[in-house]
């Protein structure tokens, strides 16, 4: 058996851990690290350099017997190694998140995620439960229902309807890197309305100014925080849809959508200081218009549907209620007392406080009037 030189190079001890550690050379060109942890009971007796000297000698002719076997294990090990890097390398390219969460019947959230996809990367034909919507960030890809492919590109979405077979995929040249979210729930419909969307219109088109790609990938990004909850996913949900929200209805639209829109905006908002420019701009039509469309439907212009839903709720609080008038004026919208009661005069022939006694079947007073 042939001899081995081990050459101590350097030796040293950790005070705070009693880990020993030596660099050794076996004289043959290669350096050994070697390092041994104190055990419970104590050092074993004996010098503890020569111990792990002797450990040392055994680990390298070890290595110099089986050193061909050694060498096909870390060759088949580093390959593994490999295969590994890769599969984390794609694996970053993809980011899901799934937390169910919603609003009482109104919006839900089930899903959002991000992904750089491979050349030709495809999923499909299938069907989803649920609305999915895809923004596409970078490169191009296409999108196939009902037997009709679309080419999407940056700046583009489509949208999947719930129950309906689609099927899509990347570019071979040039992968598309998208982000998507996955929702529903009774308000999801009359959102996507809003959004534009339709029956035989599901491509969106970005012109937020990439405020929609920036709100949907702090979806993503949100679930890497730690206080991540179902009212923080669905606030940057309703978020990312207010991105996608037209102020313009679709082509088509009647003017009841708009007049629709309009009574929505009068009956949430009567009790603020805010006029008819407020509302069209709200609606997204010119207040030329507003009134037009107004006087065609109600038979009274935007201002005269405000004053008088005002005035139907001053009158149902003085009934109903203790406030005093000033309160109810300034609850209902008019900022000024003076202003209220002439108007409220004017619709129903008395004053305030007249109106609130006849209400309750009591007489009337001098000072009523």
């Amino acid at each position: 058996m042939s001899n081995f030189i081990i050459i101590l190079l350097q030796a040293s001890i950790n005070s705070a851990n009693g880990i020993f550690c030596l660099w050794l050379w076996d004289g043959k060109g290669a350096i050994y690290f070697a390092k041994r942890e104190k055990p419970l009971n104590g050092w074993p007796k004996g010098n503890i350099l020569m111990v792990i000297l002797a450990e040392a000698e055994r680990s390298i002719r070890s290595k110099s017997r089986d050193g061909k076997k050694t060498e096909a294990r870390s060759t088949k090990k580093q390959r593994r190694k490999i295969s590994e890097m890769e599969i984390r390398k794609n694996m970053a390219k993809v980011k899901e998140y799934h937390q169910e969460t919603g609003s009482g019947g109104g919006l839900a959230f089930y899903f959002c995620g991000w992904q750089k996809c491979a050349p030709g990367h495809a999923f499909g034909p299938a069907v989803r439960p649920h609305h999915l919507f895809h923004l596409v960030l970078s490169g191009r890809g296409f999108y196939e229902r009902a037997g009709k492919r679309q080419e999407i590109g940056p700046g583009q979405g489509f949208l999947i309807l719930p129950g309906e077979s689609t099927y899509y995929g990347a570019d071979c040249a040039d992968p598309w890197e998208y982000c998507w979210i996955g929702f529903g729930g009774a308000e999801a419909e009359a959102i996507l309305r809003e959004c534009g969307f339709g029956e035989d219109n599901l491509i969106y088109e970005d012109r937020s100014g990439g405020l929609l790609g920036r709100e949907m990938m702090g979806l993503v990004d949100s679930f890497g925080r730690m206080d991540v909850n179902g009212y923080m996913l669905l606030g940057r949900l309703y978020l990312c849809l207010s991105h996608m929200v037209s102020k313009q209805p679709p082509k088509g639209v009647a003017a009841q959508e708009y007049v629709g829109r309009a009574l929505d905006f009068i009956h949430n908002n009567f009790g603020y200081d805010m006029g008819v420019a407020e509302i069209a701009r709200t609606v997204g039509i010119h207040r030329t218009y507003l009134y037009r469309i107004f006087m065609e439907q109600l038979g009274q212009s935007p201002k005269e549907y405000l004053t008088e839903v005002r005035l139907e709720k001053a009158a149902e609080m003085l009934g109903g209620t203790g406030l005093s008038v000033t309160e109810i004026a300034l609850s209902c919208g008019f900022r000024e007392v003076s202003l209220f009661d002439r108007h409220f005069r004017g619709r129903y022939g008395c004053a305030p406080l007249k109106y609130r006694r006849m209400a309750a079947g009591c007489p009337a007073r001098p000072l009523d009037c």
